[in-house]
């Protein structure tokens, strides 16, 4: 189940094509590529009620514990943030076999991370530190949102898969990356967590980099 990322605001593009067919390709699983709600237009809370369904629909065709759940920026906030939701609800289906979310987007839940994310900006050639305040208006539309659909380290990990984590050194959202290792190793979560340094935003998409190339590699591995 792969989720296009865009910060929840622009649709797929020509760039997830080519991922997409790789990844059937070598894989040897069928992809599943949803349309989601954006947020320009409808509550973040729309956007996990499609992406819940569509999983549901998953599970009735290939059956629990054989689906993956992946994602690139905004998409890897949905690829964590879906079996928190599947929490949320009292676990009315099964946990994906896995979760693979490279830069998952996150809104910051205290000061310290507001100032960690500031002082990488001038380093983030993609993703402006101020966005992410933005990003909170854009999502909510003024309603009431359950934190885990804005800030995924704050959701229940209890039960959750193993998740892959991909950050790039020189992004501003990599400052997250403590916060969701912390919610792991508090749930007893397996995890692995790869900070690339010098990387930039979702630089596992991003195959003219030896590193990006070895970061989709190993993403093809463990979906194979």
């Amino acid at each position: 189940l792969y989720f296009f990322g865009g910060g929840m605001v622009i649709g797929p593009d020509r760039g997830d094509l080519p991922v997409m067919r790789k990844l059937c390709r070598e894989t040897g699983c069928d992809v599943w590529f949803p349309f989601y709600p954006l947020c320009m237009e409808h509550c973040i809370t729309e956007t996990y009620k499609m992406v819940y369904e569509c999983y549901r629909r998953m599970l009735e065709l290939y059956g629990g514990g054989n689906v993956s759940t992946s994602g690139f920026s905004s998409g890897g906030a949905l690829a964590v943030g879906l079996p928190l939701h599947l929490n949320a609800l009292n676990r009315p289906t099964g946990m994906p076999r896995q979760v693979i979310a490279v830069s998952p987007g996150s809104i910051p839940s205290s000061q310290k991370e507001r100032a960690e994310m500031q002082a990488l900006n001038s380093r983030d050639v993609m993703v402006d530190a101020a966005f992410m305040e933005t990003d909170r208006k854009i999502m909510t539309k003024g309603q009431p949102v359950p934190v885990y659909m804005l800030s995924g380290p704050k959701g229940d990990f209890t039960g959750l898969p193993p998740v892959h984590f991909y950050y790039g050194g020189d992004e501003v959202l990599s400052v997250v990356a403590e916060s969701f290792a912390d919610a792991c190793k508090a749930a007893n979560v397996p995890y692995t967590m790869t900070i690339a340094p010098g990387m930039c935003h979702c630089y596992a998409m991003v195959e003219w980099f030896p590193e990006g190339r070895q970061a989709r590699e190993e993403i093809i591995g463990l979906l194979r």
